[in-house]
Parts: structure tokens; C-alpha cells; sequence
């Protein structure tokens, strides 16, 4: 991902409910780990007492950001929280964990079969026999199926949002891409000040329609527990091709 830190974080807050349905995911755990962890947003929200969190990004500028955000908890929270430098497509802690976590379409940023298939393979490994992972990606099925890449102009960006990042005002303009055989989407944003000068992020995605999901799970011996289409629903009796897909996982042949 190439995004100066501040102005990610200042945009990218999550989705709403996002990190009350983690806390509850993690209600009663005693160690968790996120994979992704970017600027601690949802490591400071499940910091407690007694309890490990494990924080992992490959950004150090993100990492930077996050330890600044950990350094403003309570003692007996931030105490048991560890950030490190890593990529969920390589990290072996050695240790596993009652929980983990790839929040906020984080496995959207791998990029092809081999690096879905490495960070899925982490998360199995650092998962502890009874745990459970978790994670949260959009729904692409029905737009798949059904819509068609529109030819958008380079310089087409449409206003998103207007935000602050270090006393300075900034109008946001978005521009995404869509390379449908490929299943990616590609998102610029500018940041724009009120003298014209320009700050640009970029975030490349590729998405997966649900059986592509499932046959990745699969292969690294993963299974899903149950699986939601918004922040505030009851699991799923069926289907459903709008919203998101958050799944609760364990290892396969786990109780």
C-alpha cells in the first residue's frame, strides 16, 4: 500500500460497528493477534488487563502511528500490548493465540492465490486449538456478476470528504479502478489543501467472490463458524450478495 500514514488514518476509520463486534469476538480471550494492525485502531480498542495483544504491520510509519496510540492507554492496558514490524504473509511468532484477527479488508490486500494462501496459513498457524479467527472483507458477488467496469477518466476524482491531518485542512477526491477479469479494484485518493498542493494514497485491492473465499479457507485447513452480512446482524440462515462478509473461523476438525 503506498498511503502516507497520517492521511490513512485520518480518512480510514473502519466500519461502523466494526470494533464492538471484535470486542465481542474477543470476550474472554486472553491472547489475540492482528495481522494488519495499521495505526492500532482496533489493538487500542480491545487492550485490556490480563490480556496479550500482539500487533502486527509491515508499514513503519503505521507501526509509528500505532505506538503513539498504545502510549495513550491506561498502564494496565497498554502494558500487555507487543507492536512489531512483520508481513501476515511470513510471520512464524513461534506462539499461538486464542484469537486473530484481520480486520477492515486486510485480506484483500493480498494480492494473488500464493499470498491469500500465505496469510491464511498464518493465521492457522498462530491459531491455538479451540481459538477462533476473525475478519471482515466487502461482497463482490452480485457486482461481479452483474455490473461492468465504467472507463473513468485518470484525472476523474469526485469528492469524498473533507478532513484535518496536522492542523491543516484537506478536501478528499476519490478514484477507483476496476479490473474485472483480474477481480481488482484500485482506489486513489487526493488530498487536496486550500493552496492546490496535493497529498495522493493509494490503495490496491483484489477481491473474492465467495467460493473463491471458501476454497482458500479450505486449503489452509480453516473453516467457517459462522458468517455475517452487516456489523449488526445475527448470523446467516442464507446467501445474501450485498454487504459484508464477516466470518468467524477455526481450525477444521477444531471444537
Amino acid at each position: 500500500m503506498s498511503y502516507p500514514a497520517p492521511f490513512y488514518a485520518a480518512l480510514h476509520r473502519g466500519t461502523p460497528g466494526d470494533l464492538a463486534h471484535y470486542r465481542r469476538l474477543c470476550k474472554g480471550a486472553s491472547s489475540v493477534l492482528e495481522l494488519g494492525c495499521g495505526y492500532g485502531r482496533v489493538v487500542t480498542s480491545l487492550a485490556a488487563p490480563n490480556r496479550t495483544i500482539v500487533g502486527v504491520e509491515p508499514d513503519e510509519q503505521m507501526l509509528g502511528l500505532a505506538r503513539d496510540a498504545v502510549a495513550g492507554l491506561p498502564e494496565e492496558d497498554r502494558s500487555g500490548v507487543t507492536l512489531i514490524a512483520g508481513d501476515m504473509r511470513t510471520l512464524d511468532l513461534g506462539r499461538r493465540f486464542d484469537r486473530v484477527l484481520v480486520p477492515f479488508g486486510g485480506l484483500y490486500c493480498m494480492l494473488d492465490d500464493r499470498d491469500l494462501d500465505a496469510a491464511l496459513a498464518t493465521v492457522a498457524r498462530h491459531l491455538a486449538p479451540g481459538g477462533t479467527a476473525g475478519f471482515d472483507v466487502y461482497r463482490a458477488d452480485d457486482f461481479h456478476a452483474h455490473a461492468e467496469p465504467d472507463d473513468v477518466p485518470d484525472d476523474a476524482h469526485t469528492p469524498l470528504a473533507r478532513v484535518t491531518v496536522d492542523g491543516t485542512d484537506y478536501e478528499v477526491l476519490e478514484r477507483s479502478t476496476w479490473d474485472k477479469p483480474a477481480q481488482r479494484i484500485d482506489a486513489s485518493y487526493l488530498y487536496v489543501d486550500e493552496v492546490g498542493r496535493t497529498i495522493r494514497g493509494v490503495i490496491e485491492q483484489r477481491y473474492l467472490l465467495q467460493p473463491q473465499l471458501e476454497a482458500a479457507l479450505q486449503r489452509a485447513g480453516l473453516e467457517l463458524v459462522e458468517q455475517r452480512r452487516d456489523f449488526g446482524s445475527p448470523p446467516e440462515d442464507e446467501d445474501d450478495d450485498e454487504g459484508l462478509i464477516i466470518a468467524t473461523v477455526r481450525a477444521m476438525g477444531d471444537s
